[in-house]
């Protein structure tokens, strides 16, 4: 089996599941090439099993440009990841070649547009026209294509309704590789993790301002590369317990996470975040940390009242939950984390999920 995957990605990137299933478990079972984008370069540049081309080939031309080095005549699936204008361009190509076309997609990014305006009460009216177009010509090309990945059940369900074509759930995992082991500091107070993007449609604010309402004494630690108007006010808290602290390299955010007592896995129940599988989280339990999460259909799905100490997304809950992680022994802490790390270890490691995608293409020809 040969396979392209045309990502959305730029060169150098080291995104968790396109390298950790297609870049790695994959190709134990099939031939795979990537594909990915720069701004810099004015040339496409293959490097082996890598093919980078110039960002100007997103908007036409992508699938020519692929055809130089891969011959796709030769390939049995062509997957693109979120870029619409790519996907249109390979489904184009496909004429006369026969290989089959799967879209997937990681985030609905069209419809994010929709709910930010809502959210923030402007220009709705021509957000929800521009939604309602790019929407039903983006559907139009996935109806076209021979199977749809999404991140979830509920992605496909919510985005996709009445699908004709073959669709599998992939969620996010993780690489145990050469992770670190959960071992908190220790001392006196619990250390509180948060990683990833902070902005107001995930109301890292609100998590925030929760926190700086409590009076017992704990570190919140916030690793995000956001710079914007939420990390603003959370630094205006003036709160001496919550840091925000610049991004680390992952083998580096991995080795400080391990010496954290308990991450925050909190993302608010919407329709924007219920389709999703949040990262980060999984990258907690990976260690072997406990989490504190709220009720997204991933959370309900994988973990329990024995592994994470689930709340609702709102600040009284949220303090009652942070209350307990402060209040738990460490042993109850590692061992919530521990059963938490098998839930994971058992389905969501990146090699089980790169068997799952073979035996689904594989019935697919």
């Amino acid at each position: 089996m040969k396979l392209v995957c045309i990502t959305d990605q730029f060169e150098g990137s080291d995104h968790s599941s396109i390298e950790g299933i297609f870049g790695g478990y994959l190709q134990a079972h099939c031939d795979v090439q990537l594909v990915y984008f720069s701004r810099e370069r004015r040339e496409p540049y293959c490097d082996g099993r890598r093919l980078i081309l110039p960002y100007r080939f997103k908007r036409h031309g992508a699938a020519g440009q692929i055809d130089r080095f891969v011959s796709l005549s030769s390939v049995d699936f062509v997957i693109v990841r979120n870029f619409f204008p790519v996907l249109r361009d390979v489904v184009r190509q496909r004429k006369g070649v026969g290989f089959r076309i799967g879209f997937w997609n990681s985030f609905p990014h069209t419809y994010r547009r929709l709910f930010e305006a809502e959210q923030e009460r402007r220009a709705v009216l021509r957000k929800s026209v521009e939604y309602r177009v790019r929407s039903y010509f983006e559907r139009r090309l996935v109806d076209r294509c021979d199977f749809l990945v999404t991140m979830s059940p509920e992605f496909q369900a919510s985005f996709y309704p009445g699908l004709a074509i073959p669709h599998l759930a992939l969620p996010m995992g993780i690489d145990f590789a050469g992770l670190p082991t959960y071992q908190p500091a220790g001392g006196g107070r619990k250390r509180l993790i948060y990683t990833g993007t902070v902005d107001s449609l995930r109301q890292t604010d609100l998590i925030a301002e929760a926190l700086a309402g409590l009076d017992e004494d704990f570190a919140l630690d916030i690793y995000t590369r956001s710079d914007n108007a939420t990390t603003r006010k959370i630094a205006a808290l003036g709160d001496r317990r919550i840091t925000l602290c610049p991004p680390l390299p992952r083998p580096e955010l991995f080795r400080k996470m391990a010496g954290y007592d308990a991450g925050i896995g909190l993302i608010p129940e919407n329709r924007l975040y219920n389709v999703s599988s949040p990262t980060k989280t999984l990258e907690y339990y990976g260690i072997g940390m406990p989490a504190i999460v709220n009720y997204l259909p991933e959370y309900v799905a994988l973990f329990d009242e024995r592994s994470a100490f689930f709340c609702d997304f709102r600040k009284d809950a949220i303090q009652k939950a942070v209350r307990q992680v402060l209040a738990a022994p460490a042993h109850r802490l590692a061992e919530m984390g521990q059963r938490g790390r098998e839930i994971v270890v058992n389905g969501r490691s990146y090699e089980s999920l790169a068997q799952r995608l073979f035996r689904f293409l594989e019935g697919l020809q």
